[in-house]
């Protein structure tokens, strides 16, 4: 209940900022510029049979919201990541609530521009409101926010449920704001940061509101699946990951563990209310450490076995985290898909990373995968800007000899290392290159390359041969993905509504063509690794120039085509659109797809 002298019902909004791509930076992959609605995607999952029925909320304010209701308050949570909300109409949501408080949570750089710029116009029209940032590249690059942006008024570190109870609670009463933990503020000598709370005890947290997944089935949405979280923290130091920073300070209890009863409690309160079937367990690593996370995990499972739940669910794991006899209980209670933290097949690559892991724990970790039934998704990330042809190779090795290019996403096999702030790995690249430079600040444009700038986007690949490879190999994966992710979906889409009769026999023969298209690009992705790192290896052997592989990527891509589309699959959908079923269709959102569909291989 709200404490003594606070006003009851304090209004919160906390939001969940729309994502918006760096355009200008040619290195994306294209699933980065895909940014779509719950609706788009829902969309493609009815024309292609796809399994993107995820609801992408935020958990994180799930939790903040459920705490702050517990308190008394009123609260409105916008995910404008799901809504496909433009910032106009956030900005009237918000305006119309009239908060005393604004959370926005900043969970990646895509993010950023978005919540800053709301935030500007927020402020301007509501000059009184409190407006806190959090998450973690908030948490990473809370003091620069401040010191850049004077609309932004405090930001909260690390975990915010405690942190954000009592700043509003100072705000109402007016209170310092140096006692509310892990806040960093302004205060009259410049910027504070007050001292991190304790970590929490994950079972005096109240089950997290889901107002994603109300407001989407409010639009008659299906929503099968939902986040949960059975843990906090992980134990690793992996240079390129967050969570370490998320836990700095942290005296004790950098990994706690949520009641298995409670948890299961949870799922089925889902199942009942929500129709929820699957679940995407948000650990970072779900099986934990120990004979007490094992003991857990068996807990868990049994508890899902006996109360007799009809569910699935994925979790991502650490290789050196299995139990055989643990995972043989768990798939039995649902667990049908990991994701596997592999990113290398090179030793020396994964040192430099600090994974902890070695080579051969990633191939025991995918045979008992294998043998187990279950669905493995691996995680690979084939370089970083260090990168020599030899540690590629190694990982183009790894992935051929464990046939990872079979899984059913094989074009996630081909990402390069982001550099997150607040990492080790942005503190690395920092003492060798030296912090970004910053762009001066004076409108939107400017906002969006400062936050390009600040969050590491386009840094060069050291190695001009791993370079050529990798802009070569990357243009080749944007290629298949603006086709497979966005294209095909839409197109199949319209064909099925327009279709009639005689017509449905072609478009069944279409999309058997399109399938044998996406069964083949995963030993065609393997073939083209191999072209190109056996040119660059050559090259470099020869002291020859790098040069510029992307036309030969493209004619490799638009030959692998003609083998199912005779003048390539964009322009057979364009013809077989035009030709057949709605005229001239428009069956790309997207700049990359309108540009591609309009192409012929």
């Amino acid at each position: 209940m709200p404490a003594e002298g606070q006003a009851p019902g304090t209004r919160i909004a906390l939001v969940g900022p729309r994502e918006e791509a760096f355009l200008d930076n040619v290195d994306l992959e294209h699933r980065e510029t895909m940014l779509r609605s719950y609706e788009e995607i829902c969309g493609d999952v009815v024309a292609f049979g796809s399994d993107y029925t995820i609801s992408r909320e935020f958990l994180g304010i799930g939790y903040l919201a459920a705490v702050l209701r517990r308190e008394g308050h009123l609260v409105r949570v916008i995910g404008a990541n799901n809504s496909g909300l433009a910032d106009d109409v956030v900005l009237t949501e918000l305006l119309t609530f009239g908060p005393r408080v604004v959370g926005i949570s900043v969970l990646y750089d895509l993010q950023l521009a978005s919540a800053i710029i709301l935030s500007k116009r927020l402020k301007a029209a509501l000059p009184g409101v409190v407006i806190v940032f959090g998450g973690p590249l908030a948490s990473a690059i809370s003091e620069l926010l401040l010191s850049t942006f004077p609309f932004i008024d405090c930001v909260i570190e690390g975990e915010g449920e405690s942190a954000l109870a009592r700043l509003v609670e100072a705000v109402e009463v007016g209170t310092e704001l140096g006692e509310v933990p892990a806040l960093v503020h302004r205060g009259v000598n410049g910027i504070v940061r007050n001292p991190r709370a304790e970590p929490l005890d994950l079972d005096s947290l109240p089950h997290p509101s889901r107002d994603v997944i109300e407001a989407i089935r409010a639009r008659r949405l299906p929503v099968p699946s939902a986040y949960l979280t059975t843990s906090r923290g992980c134990k690793a130091f992996c240079t390129f990951c967050t969570v370490p920073n998320i836990v700095r300070g942290m005296k004790t209890g950098v990994y706690r563990m949520r009641d298995p009863v409670d948890v299961v409690s949870e799922m089925e309160s889902l199942v009942r209310d929500l129709g929820v079937t699957r679940f995407y367990m948000a650990d970072d690593n779900f099986l934990g450490y120990g004979e007490d996370s094992n003991r857990r995990m068996l807990g868990l499972a049994d508890e899902i076995l006996r109360r007799r739940l009809r569910i699935n669910f994925h979790a991502e794991c650490r290789v050196d985290s299995l139990v055989p006899d643990t995972l043989v209980r768990l798939r039995a209670a649902g667990f049908d898909q990991i994701l596997f933290g592999l990113e290398s097949g090179s030793r020396r690559t994964l040192k430099r990373w600090a994974k902890g892991q070695t080579v051969e724990q990633n191939e025991a970790a995918i045979s008992l995968a294998r043998s187990l039934g279950l669905d493995m998704m691996p995680s690979i990330i084939l370089l970083d800007w260090e990168s020599d042809l030899a540690e590629v190779e190694e990982t183009i090795a790894f992935i051929e000899r464990n046939q990872l290019y079979r899984s059913g996403q094989p074009l996630w096999l081909v990402n390069k290392l982001k550099v997150h702030c607040g990492t080790a790995a942005s503190r690395r690249y920092d003492n060798v290159h030296g912090k970004p430079v910053l762009p001066a600040i004076s409108d939107d444009v400017s906002i969006r390359s400062w936050c390009a700038k600040a969050t590491y986007q386009g840094i060069p690949i050291e190695n001009a041969h791993v370079a050529a490879f990798w802009g070569a190999l990357n243009g080749a994966a944007n290629r298949w993905s603006v086709l497979l992710d966005e294209i095909v979906p839409r197109f199949l889409k319209a064909a099925r509504q327009a279709a009639r009769g005689a017509d449905k026999v072609e478009q069944i023969e279409l999309v058997r063509r399109i399938a044998m298209f996406r069964r083949s690009i995963g030993p065609w992705l393997v073939e083209l690794m191999r072209l190109l790192i056996a040119e660059a290896m050559e090259r470099e052997r020869r002291c020859a120039p790098a040069g510029d592989w992307r036309d030969f990527a493209e004619s490799f891509v638009a030959e692998r085509e003609r083998q199912f589309f005779a003048g390539g699959l964009a322009e057979s959908l364009r013809e077989h659109g035009r030709r057949r079923w709605f005229g001239a269709p428009a069956i790309g959102s997207g700049a990359s797809a309108q540009a591609l569909i309009g192409q012929t291989p």
